[in-house]
């Protein structure tokens, strides 16, 4: 049983949150985790977000970043879709 298995229940997602912005802000500064869920003990699922727009390439670069949390989890990296970035621009 890993360390985060241990956690579960105990550790909050939003430290987990925390600590992968942080990792992704060391691959790229301008990366943004947009939102984060935990469907199930075994899995992640990252919304992420960068000025450049999000595809396959940057998702997989992402998952091969963050290698210390697929020992623990399966993970899910994806784009929270266009309308976020529309919506985010109006915003500005």
């Amino acid at each position: 049983m890993g360390l985060a298995h241990f956690f579960y229940g105990l550790y909050p997602v939003q430290d987990l949150q925390q600590d992968i912005q942080e990792q992704l802000r060391e691959l790229d500064s301008q990366l943004d985790l947009v939102a984060l869920e935990q469907p199930s003990k075994e899995a992640l699922r990252l919304f992420i977000d960068h000025p450049g727009g999000v595809d396959l390439a940057l998702c997989e670069k992402v998952t091969m970043h963050l290698n210390d949390l697929r020992a623990e989890y399966s993970l899910e990296v994806s784009s929270p879709g266009p309308k976020y970035r529309k919506d985010k621009e109006q915003l500005q």
